[in-house]
C-alpha cells in the first residue's frame, strides 16, 4: 500500500480532505473494534518537538501528536484535539501506562482505559492512536459538547469521580497542540508488531497473544523469536515465530502466577491456537487434551525444564477474534422480567448456611477459571478491588436497599470500578480463586437492609429460576 504523509495542517483539516486522504482509515465503529493488533497511523518522532512544552517532551509529545491525530481522522475540531490531550495529561501523564491504580487496576495506556469490553482489547487499550480512537468515539456522542466546559465533556467520557479535575490541564494542552501543528504523521495499513515486548519477528498471532495474555497475568518479561542455530528442540516454534515464553521469576509469587497462565491456556486453547504447553517439566498437547499434563524428560536445569516459565507453541491457526477485539468475553446474562439475572453460570458448590462451625453468608456458583460474572440487577459499584480472604470482590447498590457481593476475582477479573452504573446481565468480571478458595468459583452475597438473606430464594423470587432454590 502507498503511504500518504499527513503534514501539520493535516492534524486540523476539514473532514472532506481529511477523507481524501485517509480514506481506508476511516471505519465504522465494528469494524474499528476489530482492526488487528498495531496502530494505522505511525507519528513521524522527527517531526515532533523535543520540548520541552508545558513541561512535556519526547514520548509523551509524540503520544499527543498521536491524540491529535486519531481525532483528525474523525473529522473533529482543535478543541476536540485539546481535550484528548487534557484527558490524557491527566489519567497518564501522556505515557502509555501498562498499570492502573486502586479504583481501575485493570485501566492501561494513554486514557487509562479498562478491560470491560467497551474500549477494546489490550493491545488496543495500549496503542496510544487506537485508544484515542477509542476516546474519540464517545466524545463525539456527548450532545451538546462545544458548549460544555471541556473538563466536563472528558468526565463524560471518563466518568472520573471529579468532574473538575481535568480543568488544571486544559492549558497545558493547548500549549501542545499549538506546538505539534508541524508533526507529520504516515497512515498506514496496521501491523501486527510487538506493542509491549521485544518479541522479534514473530508471527502476528504470536503478537497478539503475547501482548493481550502477558499483562493480564503481570508478565513483565515474554521471550518470542530465537534464532534457528540455538534451537534444539522443536524448530517449528521459536524459529518460526510461533512460540513464546511467559517468565515468571522476576515476578511475585511467579509459580502460582505460572500455574493460572496454564490453566487459562488450556481453558482458552482454541481462540487462542495452542499447539501445546510446557511448565514445570510436564507438557500438555492440545491435540490430546485428554491426556493431560506428562511429565518430560530432565532436560538438565531449572530453565531447560521449564521451571522459569510458561512455554507456548502456537499453531499459526489461533482465531481470528483475539487479535480483532471481536472476541472480548462480554457476554450478557439472561434477564429476567423483574430485571433480575443470575450472576454465573452454574453449578452450586456451597449453598448458605452454617459451615465448619462458622456462617456461610453466599451461595457459591463455580463455573470453570474466567467464566463471566454478571450484574444481578441494575445499580452501582461501591466497591471493586482487593478484600482479604474474599480475594477481589465487587460490590453493587442496588434499588430497595438491596447489595449484592461477588467475590474470589483475581486482579485481572474486576472489569468494573467505583462508581459505575451496570445493568442486569452486564459482565462485571471474571471467575477467579484468589483469597481463601479451593479452586475457582463466585461466591454470590445478598444483603436486603444491612442483613444477609439466602441468594437461591431470592433470586428466585425475582424471577431467576437456578437450580437448588427454593420457592
Amino acid at each position: 500500500m502507498s503511504r500518504t504523509k499527513l503534514t501539520a495542517a493535516g492534524i486540523v483539516l476539514p473532514v472532506a480532505l481529511i477523507t481524501t486522504l485517509l480514506g481506508f482509515l476511516l471505519f465504522d465503529e465494528d469494524q474499528a473494534a476489530c482492526i488487528p493488533a498495531g496502530s494505522a497511523v505511525v507519528v513521524d518522532p522527527g517531526s515532533v518537538p523535543a520540548g520541552p512544552v508545558a513541561g512535556f517532551s519526547g514520548e509523551q509529545l509524540v503520544n499527543a501528536a498521536y491524540i491529535m491525530a486519531a481525532a483528525a481522522s474523525m473529522g473533529l475540531t482543535v478543541r476536540d484535539q485539546q481535550i484528548g490531550v487534557m484527558t490524557a495529561i491527566g489519567e497518564s501523564a501522556l505515557r502509555v501506562l501498562d498499570y492502573g491504580d486502586a479504583a481501575g487496576p485493570d485501566s492501561r495506556g494513554l486514557f487509562q482505559q479498562r478491560d470491560n469490553g467497551a474500549w477494546g482489547t489490550l493491545v488496543q487499550r495500549m496503542d496510544p492512536y487506537e485508544s484515542a480512537l477509542s476516546f474519540f468515539r464517545v466524545l463525539v456522542q456527548v450532545n451538546g459538547r462545544d458548549s460544555m466546559e471541556p473538563t466536563v465533556v472528558a468526565n463524560t467520557v471518563q466518568r472520573n469521580a471529579d468532574p473538575y479535575y481535568y480543568a488544571r490541564f486544559w492549558d497545558p494542552a493547548g500549549e501542545i497542540v499549538q506546538a505539534l501543528a508541524g508533526s507529520t504523521t504516515t497512515a498506514q495499513q496496521p501491523v501486527t508488531s510487538s506493542s509491549v515486548y521485544e518479541l522479534g519477528p514473530v508471527q502476528p498471532q504470536t503478537a497478539v497473544v503475547a501482548n493481550t495474555i502477558g499483562p493480564m497475568f503481570g508478565i513483565t518479561t515474554v521471550g518470542g523469536w530465537r534464532d534457528p542455530a540455538t534451537e534444539v528442540y522443536d524448530p517449528n516454534g521459536h524459529p518460526a515465530g510461533l512460540a513464546l515464553d511467559f517468565m515468571i521469576s522476576d515476578i511475585p509469587d511467579g509459580v502460582a502466577t505460572g500455574d493460572r497462565l496454564a490453566d487459562y491456556l488450556i481453558a482458552h486453547a482454541a481462540e487462542l491456537g495452542v499447539s501445546y504447553i510446557i511448565w514445570q517439566q510436564r507438557i500438555w498437547t492440545a491435540s490430546r487434551p485428554a491426556e493431560g499434563w506428562q511429565l518430560m524428560e530432565d532436560r538438565g536445569s531449572p530453565t531447560q525444564n521449564h521451571m522459569d516459565h510458561v512455554h507456548l507453541s502456537l499453531t499459526g491457526d489461533g482465531s481470528s477474534a483475539l487479535s480483532a477485539g471481536c472476541g472480548a468475553t462480554n457476554q450478557q446474562g439472561q434477564v429476567t422480567a423483574g430485571g433480575w439475572s443470575a450472576p454465573a453460570s452454574g453449578p452450586i458448590s456451597s449453598g448458605f448456611g452454617p459451615r465448619a462451625g462458622g456462617m456461610h453468608y453466599g451461595t457459591d456458583f463455580a463455573p470453570p477459571c474466567d467464566a463471566p460474572i454478571w450484574a444481578a440487577a441494575s445499580g452501582t459499584v461501591t466497591f471493586a478491588g482487593p478484600a482479604s480472604g474474599y480475594g477481589n470482590w465487587i460490590k453493587i447498590a442496588h434499588d430497595g436497599d438491596v447489595v449484592t457481593t461477588y467475590g474470589h476475582m483475581f486482579t485481572e477479573g474486576v472489569l468494573v470500578r467505583v462508581g459505575d452504573v451496570v445493568q442486569a446481565g452486564q459482565q462485571i468480571g471474571r471467575v477467579g480463586t484468589a483469597g481463601d478458595s479451593t479452586g475457582c468459583h463466585l461466591h454470590f452475597e445478598v444483603l436486603t437492609s444491612g442483613s444477609y438473606v439466602d441468594p437461591l430464594p431470592f433470586l428466585n423470587q425475582h424471577g431467576v429460576q437456578i437450580q437448588g432454590a427454593q420457592s
